[in-house]
């Protein structure tokens, strides 16, 4: 009987060591993060008026440092067109373009085996181009910060897919001298009451820079 207690202890030992290590979380690795996201202009209703969305690129390194806690750099790209009716006869066409390079600090932690989660928050600097007939061609900087959060699932061990949203705020704001114009159309106004901001809502991957745990010869 004691042999069999003696037993049973061993093997109930064995299985829960077993499995705390099948619960075991992976941990945060190097990794390389990409964006597809669509910006909205938030509190900015002239300049929203005035332009359409297109689009925003991006991208940064990052790397842990304790316990999900973290830094990094990148940058991102983002377009807007200006729309056709909204300031003729003055302006009919051109673009607005704004790069970003930022510093990142960033939590991370994974909920599963293959789920994780990501907070940042980013510091830098961001230009406006505005490109039109009219524009005197003058680039505006300023600084940029912005809030973003993200899901991810991975795909592969190394690859990771997710959703993000977030805010960004520049320390500058639209002016009708940045299209070279003295005022907008039908308004009184001649620049927005807020510095520039929007809401971003897209779609993320995560590429973990080392081999993948099962198979040593790919990522």
């Amino acid at each position: 009987m004691r042999r069999s207690l003696l037993l049973s202890m061993v093997v109930g030992s064995v299985l829960v060591a077993q499995a705390q290590k099948g619960d075991k979380l992976p941990d945060v690795s190097p990794t390389f993060k990409g964006e597809l996201v669509l910006p909205v202009s938030f509190k900015n209703p002239i300049f929203n008026s005035s332009t359409e969305t297109i689009g925003q690129l991006g991208g940064c390194l990052q790397f842990p440092l304790y316990k999900g806690l973290g830094i990094g750099a990148g940058g991102n790209y983002m377009w807007w067109g200006i729309k056709e009716r909204a300031l003729a006869p003055f302006v009919t066409e051109g673009e607005v373009r704004r790069a970003v390079f930022y510093g990142k600090l960033q939590f991370e932690r994974y909920t599963g085996e293959r789920t994780f989660y990501e907070l940042s928050f980013r510091a830098g600097t961001s230009t406006y181009t505005f490109d039109c007939p009219t524009c005197p061609g003058a680039e505006t900087p300023g600084l940029y910060w912005s809030l973003i959060s993200g899901y991810y699932i991975h795909a592969t061990d190394n690859l990771a897919f997710g959703l993000t949203v977030g805010y960004d705020r520049q320390s500058t704001r639209f002016d009708a001298t940045d299209l070279g114009l003295t005022g907008f159309p039908g308004r009184k106004e001649t620049s927005e009451d807020r510095n520039f901001q929007n809401l971003v809502f897209g779609l993320g991957f995560s590429t973990r820079l080392r081999r993948s745990e099962r198979d040593a010869m790919t990522w």
